[in-house]
């Protein structure tokens, strides 16, 4: 009979066991291309969501798809100091100008003005998908 072998959990989530993991590969045959950067972002999002206490960012179902809802965009900076409050919003739009559905609808979708502060990642399992269709 044959033993399974059993892995260990050691970020906060499998999804964001799943996305270090990809960062990992990515190092590895890319270096710091746009895409580590992407998956960077992304999970840190991850793990914030992750976290019980955070009521800023958590996660949704919406349409059979599994959503990341950021109420408010605030500063990361316990990740380094490119996550600022202007840092975090900035990546976030990057992540939604790179990465579109088959469609060409934006995956993420980042709302800033004078009085919003918001962000949605619309459809996870959509967005890793997209992430490693791209290059």
């Amino acid at each position: 009979m044959k033993k399974h072998k059993i892995r260990m959990l050691k970020e906060t989530s499998w999804l964001a066991q799943s996305i270090k993991d990809r960062i990992d590969v990515e190092l590895e045959k890319n270096g710091n291309s746009s895409r580590y950067f992407c998956l960077q972002t992304l999970l840190f999002v991850v793990r914030e969501a992750d976290d019980k206490t955070n009521e800023n960012i958590y996660y949704d179902n919406y349409d059979n798809k599994r959503l990341i809802i950021i109420r408010q965009i605030q500063s990361m900076m316990k990740y380094g100091s490119d996550f600022t409050h202007e840092g975090v919003c900035n990546k976030l739009r990057g992540l939604a100008e790179r990465y579109k559905d088959d469609e060409g609808q934006y995956l993420v979708s980042v709302l800033t003005t004078n009085d919003l502060n918001s962000a949605t990642i619309k459809d996870m399992s959509g967005l890793m998908f997209a992430m490693s269709q791209r290059f």
